[in-house]
């Protein structure tokens, strides 16, 4: 039965894709697309021979394309021959196509693995063309209601938000005002060193007007690791993610400070992505 049903799916997706050359194969398939803003279907582009094309579910790539994410809170997931799957977003906003598929590894084999998904056979559930038009509120996920605690030591803290419509004026108060800074980008650094109180705020406003206000507070210390969670941690994983969901989530973004700092994995990069994503843990 499901081998019938990923026959038919063949068939209509191949059916579906546009010609391109007669003698070309694909390098691969968009797999899944996430676009957030109002500005994200027009920044979030492949260019083909000098031409802008919107990006659509299982559309080939072909050798030469290029694959663009203009919006920083966007993404596509991108399956490739000679790549397997890959994410094009924020921190990597380009990706050059280059190669074909060989005859082994054809159209047939990406549809069965949407169909894979769809069928509860795989753990994979990036599966998802979702769009966001804009005119939808402005949201920090990773930050609380409230104060979100940080230590006055460690790096910058990186603020990021979802929503809204670009472009955005963006504030840090200090209850003195301060200066607004432009710009279309949904997220910001800020370093520690230009912080001289003990509270501080992220103000964000976008072009209609609506607000975001994220309040930040330095605390002395960080609450102390039970003994238990030092036993299990490998590098820092686990007492960072501990911490995050600390007073329900006030020291997530010191947590994800910590998680940035360790050296890049799997794990740490799951985990970060996970508290973007507003995951609490429990």
């Amino acid at each position: 039965m499901l081998r019938s049903f990923l026959f038919i799916l063949a068939l209509l997706g191949l059916s579906a894709l546009p010609a391109f050359a007669d003698d070309a194969r694909p390098a691969g398939y968009i797999m899944a697309y996430e676009l957030k803003g109002l500005d994200a279907e027009k920044g979030t582009v492949v260019v083909r021979n000098g031409t802008e094309l919107a990006p659509k579910l299982l559309m080939p790539l072909y050798d030469d394309d290029a694959v663009f994410i203009r919006d920083q809170a966007s993404k596509i997931t991108l399956s490739l021959a000679k790549e397997g799957n890959l994410v094009v977003s924020g921190k990597v906003m380009r990706k050059d196509i280059a190669g074909e598929m060989t005859s082994g590894d054809d159209g047939f084999s990406i549809i069965e693995q949407i169909a894979g998904i769809l069928a509860g056979d795989s753990d994979d559930d990036s599966f998802s063309v979702l769009v966001s038009k804009g005119g939808d509120e402005l949201k920090a996920p990773v930050a609380v209601r409230g104060r979100n605690f940080l230590l006055r030591e460690g790096a910058p803290v990186h603020v990021a938000w979802m929503g809204g419509e670009a472009p955005f004026s963006v504030r840090i108060d200090q209850g003195q005002g301060g200066q607004a800074v432009q710009q279309d980008a949904r997220e910001i650094e800020i370093p520690i060193a230009e912080i001289s109180g003990s509270k501080f705020a992220v103000i964000v406003t976008d072009v209609r007007k609506k607000k975001l206000r994220i309040s930040f507070e330095f605390r002395k210390a960080a609450p102390k690791v039970p003994d238990k969670v030092k036993a299990r941690e490998n590098r820092g994983e686990v007492a960072a993610t501990w911490l995050a969901g600390q007073q329900n989530g006030a020291w997530r973004i010191e947590a994800l400070r910590k998680l940035r700092a360790l050296p890049e994995d799997e794990a740490t990069t799951e985990l970060i992505a996970a508290l973007e994503k507003g995951w609490l843990p429990r």
